[in-house]
């Protein structure tokens, strides 16, 4: 039986080396994904594409352009992109991650402290001089949301409406026959939209995060007045899909946490919408997301 040849023996030692460098370093994927659900797809995808850049060069990735942004155009188009790997990260509200993860199976794990702030309230409100003193003075009106994607703008307003005793419908619905106990609801595409309605009396009342609020000039808060303030919830959270290598997610984990201890992190996030820092989920917020879970699926129409 003869030996190796000097020209067989390379390419045999270059597979031995490819091999144990595998199974020390996992192959990563042609590329690091995140995700998010918008109807302002460029505008995302100009946000999100630096973080998905510096996520993807501290992981392994040698180039820039390893690092992706998909944005999805609602909950169930993230969802099948998640269960087909097309999505590693999914950065969005809690809500609307309750169902995506339900239908994907990812999981929620760190809070994204965006515009600076941690968590933040819905708000419902109307013009000062309106009757409505309570939600349940909302019967037989129409309120304004922003998206059926928002939790601040839709989500969270619509249980705190359900769990008074409401019934939503839409505002088409309740112009043509009014049942006891209902009330209307459109949605305005955005914020500044709902505002607008409520000031010039095209709806009753609007739904909006407080910080959004307070973000429009003084005479325009000086003509509206809250009855009624939400729980706090997450501004945004992280979520990583099922099968993601445990490698992998913790990678992203550690450097996601670990942006604002660098010059170049801290940049980052400040030009990703104000974001100060990436922090892991309290386990209180964990427990307040499970027991709300059941209202907001019905909501999604998600089993």
């Amino acid at each position: 039986m003869h030996g190796l040849s000097s020209r067989q023996v390379l390419p045999v030692l270059g597979i031995l080396v490819w091999l144990m460098t595998t199974l020390t370093h996992p192959v990563l994927a042609a590329s690091l994904t995140i995700g998010t659900i918008s109807n302002t797809p460029v505008k995302e995808i100009r946000q999100y594409t630096p973080v998905a850049q510096y996520l993807a060069t501290r992981i392994g990735y040698p180039r820039l352009d390893e690092g992706r942004v998909i944005v999805a155009r609602d909950i169930r188009h993230m969802a099948e992109m998640i269960r087909l790997g097309e999505v590693d990260i999914y950065i969005d509200s809690p809500l609307s991650s309750l169902g995506v993860n339900r239908l994907s199976g990812a999981e929620m794990v760190l809070r994204r402290w965006k515009h600076d702030i941690p968590e933040y309230e819905s708000l419902i409100f109307v013009r000062n001089e309106s009757k409505i003193q309570s939600l349940t003075d909302l019967e037989g009106e129409i309120i304004g949301f922003k998206d059926p994607n928002s939790t601040s703008g839709y989500l969270l307003p619509r249980i705190a409406l359900s769990e008074s005793g409401l019934d939503m419908v839409p505002a088409s619905r309740l112009k043509a026959q009014t049942q006891p106990g209902q009330v209307g609801y459109q949605f305005t595409n955005a914020n500044e939209n709902t505002i607008v309605w409520v000031l010039f009396g095209k709806i009753a009342a609007g739904a909006i995060a407080w910080d959004e609020l307070l973000s429009r000039p003084p005479s325009e808060q000086e003509r509206l007045r809250v009855i009624h303030q939400t729980p706090s919830l997450p501004r945004h959270v992280v979520n990583f899909r099922p099968g993601l290598a445990s490698e992998t997610r913790d990678a992203l984990i550690d450097a996601l946490i670990g942006m604002d201890q660098t010059p170049t992190g801290k940049s980052l996030l400040k030009a990703f919408e104000n974001t100060t820092r990436f922090d892991p989920l309290p386990e209180e917020t964990l427990h307040q997301l499970e027991q709300i879970r059941p209202a907001v699926l019905s909501i999604l129409g998600i089993p």
